[in-house]
């Protein structure tokens, strides 16, 4: 790309092609799915084109194709539609093809009585309806098929080697290879005498032209036979081609149409002038052109070498394609003086008579070209540029100029660029520019509506609003809106912003945005939405390019994959100039007549092409029941018409299910899964511009589940009826259990009322007894701490006693009275009676506390049971010093010693402890 731009930026130069030309489709094999080479082509009344492509058979109906093959998949040489049967022939065999109730073709061979000596190896070439009779025609022989009486005549040729035959003005002719021209006559061949100047010529088609003939020769040239005179056609091919072999030709709207083998189609005007060229330098799939074709649209069906190719030679529709790469592609197109003015993103370019040529220094992206009195402002991706008598000068760095509009009511001009808005205006024969500084971020759009206010529109910032100052200075903003989706284009001075399929209209006069369905229904499906002027609109969707005319609602569609594919997407695409509207591609543009928007076309015939149900072909007739379980249904549609310019789109809707029509689009099937039960009406119907626009329909019954037809709920009432005696008997032998039940529950629960009386006066007995034995353990507890008290108090008196004793003199004076008083006094203190009595009171007031503190601490003593029992009872230790016989120091010690066997820590309160225990 560099090397290229280097070599634009040198030099101007000028690239070899040719006039703008009729738009024309390409099919390859990917799109028929068959075979390379293509033998003939017909088409019947409704619109449909068949097709001899090798083995195969095929239709097309404008939006799908389908194959067929004889039952011997011989090739198919010739295809010929007479009175919508479509005959074939191939090698040894030849018949016609007749659709059944399901839409499909299927065949008939007319040649099985023909013995197979006599075919001698033929292929049927061409095949001609004459009057009630049926022409087929080999290199050898004529096989006249007489319709009324179904039988076969055959005509053989002789010696002489024939090509092809055409029938025109009531004539059969047969051209030859060095035999000259041939006449039926009386089903004869005879030789037509004026023909003996080409008897050395191989003559390949003969066509009507100027109240004449114009023949054909394989390598001779056009001949021309007129007024009883032969001549030599001259034409622009004696000038251009040498050598040229033509193979086919035909005349359409005064148009020459020249098949080659080697070159294309050569397009001549009547004078002999050359038009167009079709090849694959242009875009061709193949160079060999074998068979043409004119529809009913007077389209010119080509069948090539490799592929097909339909020209629409209308005069609405023209393309210019450069298949160099030079061009590159189209942003702008501007007509001048001297043709067209092109800016790509390669530079400017001049197309004159055919003839692209570079403008000097001007390479690089451009964006507009905008005619201002006798100069050209171009908005490039380098700067801003001035295009004068060919000279392509600087003017300032603004860059990205994306158009160049004037300021209403004023002498400027404002231009939407990377950087903003820049105002120009021209004193003393020079441009001067101002930046509006309120604007610092890259403008796409920019229209003034019908008071003056600017609006803009920004790649990813929203669409604004300004009001520029009376001096024309300055931007005052007015409103902004943020949805970076929306997308703003102005039909006049009426502004409009887009999102998705919804249109709002901005009212001047109340200054707010209102609704406008009107306007969306007419444009869509929509995705960008541009004005071409102030009634023609560009609506372009995923798979669609619409031009349509708002105020009249007729629209063009070109949804055509390939072409929509090349057509500059997120940028405008489209411009009108004159009676045209240029549609910028890839490689070129398209031109297309105004007309063409507001053709109306005859009728807006849709066909329902299949049907399938369960995955199954059905036939065409409205199916009254289809099964519930797992229905599938899927339509296949078509408008039968492969031939016009604007490709139909389809809506449909499937009354009982859809509550409402589909968007137009170009899908041309659709598929229904399980439906509920009921009747519906399967309705299609295009967008074409006719008045009585019609629909086709399917018609059906979705059948009711088995389970809820007629003899189910038969079956259900007989069920239910079962069912409730069923119920009823079981309801009634259910009552007699529960009143078996009742009655064994009520003597369960009388005799249950007897447990429970006597179980409270049990519980009342018991409470009693406890209580009794409560108030019994209470008085011996009593009891135990008053024997305990009367024991302490005895200990106290036994040692009050003793003292006493030693203070008299009793042991001086009477020492055996003091014996006796103290053996007497030692026998009360530690009596094993008086322990025993003890540890019985206390084992009935704490039963089992002895029992527990053995078992869990075996290493406890007699005295360490009875220390525990006084400090169980809440004694103190000077209380328990006597009762066991102890100083109270000893007491203390010995309780030590029993924290110390019980493992208590020092937070530990050993009484607590024994209390619990």
């Amino acid at each position: 790309m560099i090397r290229i731009f280097f070599v634009l930026f040198l030099f101007n130069f000028t690239v070899s092609a040719q006039e703008i030309s009729p738009y024309f489709k390409n099919y390859s094999k990917q799109d028929y799915k068959g075979e390379n080479t293509n033998w003939d082509i017909s088409q019947n009344s409704e619109g449909s084109i068949f097709i001899a492509n090798g083995a195969n058979l095929l239709t097309f109906n404008g939006d799908f194709w389908q194959k067929y093959n004889l039952p011997n998949s011989y090739t198919i040489r010739s295809v010929e539609v007479i009175n919508d049967t479509i005959y074939t022939g191939s090698y040894h065999e030849f018949g016609y093809w007749l659709k059944d109730e399901k839409n499909r073709l299927n065949y008939t061979s007319l040649s099985t009585s023909i013995d197979a000596a006599n075919f001698d190896n033929d292929e049927i070439w061409k095949i001609i309806a004459l009057r009630d009779d049926i022409l087929f025609q080999s290199f050898g022989k004529l096989y006249i098929y007489h319709k009324k009486d179904a039988k076969i005549e055959i005509v053989p040729f002789g010696n002489i080697s024939a090509v092809y035959s055409f029938y025109i003005n009531k004539i059969l002719y047969i051209t030859t290879k060095n035999n000259g021209l041939y006449k039926l006559q009386d089903n004869n061949v005879q030789f037509i005498n004026w023909s003996t100047p080409l008897k050395d010529y191989t003559i390949q088609s003969i066509a009507p032209f100027k109240e004449g003939l114009l023949i054909a020769t394989q390598l001779n040239g056009l001949f021309l036979y007129k007024d009883n005179k032969l001549t030599k056609w001259r034409s622009a091919l004696d000038s251009q081609f040498e050598n040229l072999e033509i193979n086919n030709l035909n005349i359409v709207n005064d148009l020459v149409c020249v098949g080659t083998i080697n070159n294309g189609l050569l397009v001549l005007d009547t004078n002999g002038s050359y038009k167009y060229v079709f090849n694959k330098k242009n875009g061709f799939e193949n160079n060999t052109v074998i068979r043409q074709f004119v529809d009913s649209d007077e389209n010119l069906w080509l069948a090539l070498d490799n592929g097909l190719s339909k020209i629409h030679l209308s005069k609405q529709m023209f393309a210019f394609n450069d298949k160099s790469g030079v061009l590159g592609t189209v942003y702008s197109v501007l007509a001048t003086n001297e043709g067209l003015l092109l800016g790509s993103n390669h530079g400017v370019f001049s197309l004159k008579d055919g003839n692209l040529e570079f403008l000097r220094s001007s390479n690089g992206q451009v964006w507009s070209l905008t005619a201002v009195g006798d100069e050209i402002i171009c908005g490039h991706n380098n700067g801003t540029y001035i295009i004068n008598n060919g000279r392509f000068d600087y003017l300032n760095e603004v860059n990205g100029g994306m158009d160049f509009i004037p300021i209403p009511n004023s002498n400027y001009y404002l231009q939407p660029n990377y950087t903003g808005l820049a105002r120009y205006e021209k004193v003393d024969g020079k441009w001067l520019y101002k930046r509006y500084t309120e604007i610092d971020f890259p403008v796409n759009k920019a229209y003034f509506d019908e008071k003056g206010k600017l609006w803009v529109e920004t790649a990813h910032r929203g669409i604004f609003q300004y009001q520029i100052t009376k001096d024309f200075q300055k931007l005052r903003l007015i409103r902004k809106f943020t949805d970076s989706r929306s997308q703003l284009f102005a039909i006049g001075a009426n502004m409009y912003l887009s999102s998705k399929d919804k249109i709002l209209k901005y009212d001047a006069v109340n200054d707010t945005l209102l609704i406008d369905t009107v306007l969306a229904d007419k444009l869509k499906p929509f995705k960008e939405i541009a004005t071409l002027n102030d009634h023609l609109v560009v609506s372009k969707n995923t798979d669609a390019f619409k031009i349509v005319d708002v105020a009249s609602g007729m629209h063009f569609n070109l949804n055509d994959d390939l072409n929509f594919s090349r057509i500059v997407k997120n940028y405008r695409s489209a411009i009108v100039i004159g009676e045209f509207i240029y549609v910028f591609m890839d490689d070129g543009f398209l031109k297309i007549s105004n007309k063409a928007v507001g053709q109306t076309t005859e009728s807006a015939r849709t066909f329902i092409e299949k049907v399938y149900i369960n995955g199954k072909l059905s036939d065409l007739y409205d199916k009254d029941e289809i099964p519930y379980n797992k229905n599938a249904i899927s339509f296949w549609f078509s408008s039968k018409d492969p031939g016009p310019l604007s490709l139909p789109g389809y809506a449909y809707k499937l009354e009982g299910y859809d509550t409402a029509w589909s968007n137009y689009s170009k899908v041309h099937t659709v598929a229904y899964n399980n439906l509920p039960p009921g009747d519906f009406i399967f309705k299609v119907k295009n967008d074409s511009n006719s008045e009585e626009q019609s629909y086709a329909s399917f018609g059906f019954k979705i059948l009711q589940p088995w389970y809820l037809r007629g003899w189910a709920w038969v079956a259900y009432a007989v069920i239910l009826t079962i069912l409730l005696y069923c119920i009823h008997l079981y309801n009634k032998l259910k009552f007699l259990k529960r009143k078996k039940e009742y009655e064994k529950n009520l003597e369960y629960e009388q005799k249950l009322v007897i447990q429970r009386q006597n179980f409270e006066n049990s519980k009342k007995i018991t409470e009693l007894e406890q209580e009794k034995l409560r108030g019994k353990l209470k008085s011996k507890s009593k009891e135990l701490a008053t024997y305990a008290a009367l024991m302490a108090r005895k200990e106290d008196i036994l040692i009050e006693m003793e003292r006493e004793i030693d203070k008299s003199n009793i042991k001086t004076e009477n020492n055996k009275l003091y014996s006796k008083l103290i053996d007497i006094k030692d026998k009360q203190v530690h009596t094993q009676n008086e322990w025993k009595l003890f540890e019985r009171n206390f084992n009935e007031v704490h039963e089992d506390f002895f029992k527990n503190l053995q078992q869990n601490y075996t290493t406890l003593t007699p005295k360490d049971l009875k220390l525990c029992a006084y400090l169980k009872m809440n004694l103190s230790s000077k209380e328990i010093a006597p009762l066991i016989g102890i100083t109270f120091r000893s007491v203390e010690l010995h309780r030590y010693r029993l924290r110390k066997k019980f493992n208590l820590s020092k937070k530990q309160n050993l009484v607590k402890f024994l209390m619990e225990l």
